[in-house]
């Protein structure tokens, strides 16, 4: 063999396995995504009205993520557009839906 063929080879070799690793990795990724959204403490569980609206934010805040990104997530009454406060009970706000 000739040193091109052997270098030829070993950059083919060495292609192969990169993208193997690649692959695996990025698979991996996808796995750990997939058992973060829908693993344990993801399971659609439904909002009791008996929560408090700082309870729902902090729930869709570390769902999403958006504590790490310092985003903050606000409730504002539908008819008013005021903000709801906190320790207020989901209930109060309970609109019925109507066809």
């Amino acid at each position: 063999m000739t040193q091109t063929q052997t270098l030829r080879k070993l950059q083919r070799d060495h292609w192969r396995k990169l993208r193997r690793l690649f692959k695996q990795a990025y698979q991996e990724g996808m796995d750990a995504g997939r058992a973060r959204a829908h693993g344990q403490g993801r399971q659609g569980r439904t909002i009791r009205d008996d929560a408090t609206v700082n309870g729902l934010v902090r729930r869709i805040q570390r769902h999403f993520g958006l504590d790490r990104y310092n985003f903050e997530v606000r409730v504002v009454h539908a008819g008013s557009g005021r903000r709801v406060a906190g320790a207020d009970l989901l209930r109060k706000y309970r609109v019925d839906e109507r066809d």
